[in-house]
């Protein structure tokens, strides 16, 4: 399951996730610069401290700066790399761990049907978001099974026995994603998220006045910066 920290944070409706998830993604690539770079990280850390994602945050904060820093001191063609391909895709990584983080599965397909998103969009979604979780339990299960039976999984015990590493811990985790999205894609047919009638859902989103300022504070914040992008300041 997805470690929800929405406890310790403001609980904000899940669409104005989605949506900066969206806007971030197609920003990021369109605002060429250092100033728009560092402004839509920001953007996402404000979100993210928002929501009370404090550690990961700060985690997201200190790789980013030490990534730009790096650029910074580093011939043109890494300094390029980093900026336009790392730090971009740290920037939309944080973003959909935010949304994924602090918003429940059940939350995001219940905004998804109330914004009338077509079933064959949701249940793609719906497998893709049990899927990964899974498989992090099936991935620390067999290096559980791979310890107790006395071998070294550390970097140079791979080193050492790359073979038998790859046919202990590569093969069974190939057999076990085949399964496991097999599993998940029964269970959410199962569930009747492929059926056209009429749905209800036990979880209920509202979209508050908070909500609303939250949401035009976030696009008046793009806009601007699209607008100085326009304007070349």
């Amino acid at each position: 399951m997805l470690k929800s920290c929405k406890q310790h944070g403001v609980r904000y409706d899940p669409r104005i996730k989605l949506l900066q998830v969206l806007l971030v993604g197609i920003l990021v690539f369109v605002l060429t610069g250092k100033k728009y770079e560092i402004s839509l990280f920001l953007s996402v850390f404000t979100f993210a401290m928002l929501s009370g994602l404090f550690k990961t945050g700060i985690k997201f904060l200190v790789i980013y700066s030490g990534l730009f820093l790096a650029a910074e001191i580093s011939p043109l063609f890494i300094a390029t790399t980093i900026h336009y391909f790392v730090l971009c895709f740290i920037t939309i990584a944080f973003a959909a761990l935010n949304l994924a983080k602090t918003t429940d599965i059940s939350e995001i397909l219940a905004t998804l049907h109330n914004m009338k998103i077509p079933y064959y969009i949701n249940i793609p979604l719906a497998v893709i978001l049990r899927f990964f979780p899974t498989i992090k339990q099936d991935v620390i299960c067999i290096r559980q099974g791979i310890k107790t039976r006395g071998i070294d999984i550390s970097v140079l015990g791979v080193l050492k026995h790359p073979f038998k590493i790859y046919e202990m811990m590569i093969i069974p985790l190939l057999m076990r994603i085949l399964s496991t999205a097999t599993e998940l894609a029964a269970s959410v047919e199962t569930r009747g998220l492929g059926i056209s009638c009429k749905k209800t859902s036990y979880t209920e989103i509202h979209f508050s006045i908070f909500d609303a300022l939250l949401l035009i504070a976030m696009v008046t914040f793009y806009t601007v910066i699209i607008v100085m992008k326009m304007k070349n300041y």
